[in-house]
């Protein structure tokens, strides 16, 4: 039996009532560029990272220890000044060094795949690490068999074809299935049932702190009013879908990739300022991709 997931609430916009789930991709940017919710988010990480080592005992990914900083976008999706490369998402950073990204992805089919970006994020956070660990951990609220395989938990690092040896960098990509985990009667499957809205009141403690800080900042960012603005416009544009999935699959340095992008979403009707913001475009490359289609 289909379970209707639950909200954490609702927001009232100029077009009706939107119902915010705890992986709405706007309100865990707004909650966790708070540090009084990067705790929540370490005992999140690190209660999968833990279900992950009881299936894969010999994993060489470790709990996250110490002082953390957690930086996330959501002061890009309130204005941005055309100029600053954007980052993943959620990224926390150790007091080592060492760094993880964090994407939740609600569907297993986006724009570009995520085959294709997970990639890309994973070559660009290693790119930027200065030689320390830069993992990726994907919850995929949708199963994508192309990367799971059918199983609960992959992660994918380099290895010698021929020896079969561990590459001594060790970052890896880890995907998640959060169905197949909410399934699990444990404190990961708690947790995972939570974030798909299945399960709203979870009997384990931690997973309780972590869902009091998702409720505590709820009541925040329904009073906000940059974080309404960012919604309505989700709504208005279809930011979370076409817009923001070309300006989330942004690798530095392919402009032109860019204004191909901005071609499109000019043709499908997008405001050219807003599409200049989101894709991070200066004003004579947005004159170029108006040039384009005349």
């Amino acid at each position: 039996m289909t379970t209707t997931p639950t909200p954490l609430g609702y927001i009232n916009l100029p077009n009706g009532a939107k119902a915010i789930y705890p992986m709405n991709d706007i309100f865990l940017n707004y909650t966790f560029q708070s540090s009084q919710h990067w705790e929540a988010l370490r005992l999140a990480v690190n209660l999968l990272i833990d279900a992950y080592t009881l299936h894969n005992p010999n994993t060489c990914i470790k709990p996250i220890q110490g002082s953390i900083i957690i930086k996330t976008q959501f002061k890009y999706l309130l204005n941005t000044d055309g100029k600053t490369t954007r980052d993943q998402d959620i990224k926390m950073l150790e007091e080592t060094g060492n760094s993880t990204y964090i994407e939740f992805q609600n569907k297993a089919n986006s724009r570009p795949p995520i085959t294709v970006r997970s990639v890309e994020y994973f070559g660009l956070g290693i790119s930027h690490s200065k030689g320390k660990l830069a993992n990726q951990i994907w919850l995929l609220a949708e199963d994508l068999d192309a990367v799971l395989h059918g199983k609960t938990f992959t992660r994918y690092i380099l290895k010698d074809e021929v020896s079969g040896s561990t590459h001594p960098a060790t970052s890896g990509i880890l995907y998640v299935s959060l169905t197949k985990l909410s399934e699990e009667f444990t404190q990961a499957g708690e947790l995972a049932a939570f974030l798909l809205g299945k399960e709203m009141n979870p009997t384990n403690e931690t997973v309780r702190k972590i869902t009091r800080a998702f409720d505590n900042s709820f009541n925040g960012f329904k009073d906000d009013k940059e974080a309404v603005k960012v919604l309505s416009l989700a709504e208005r544009y279809g930011y979370e879908g076409e817009v923001k999935g070309e300006a989330r699959g942004r690798v530095e340095g392919r402009v032109e990739a860019l204004i191909e992008s901005a071609i499109k979403l000019l043709k499908k009707g997008f405001d050219p300022q807003f599409i200049s913001e989101t894709l991070q475009l200066s004003d004579e490359q947005i004159a170029k991709a108006k040039q384009a289609i005349k």
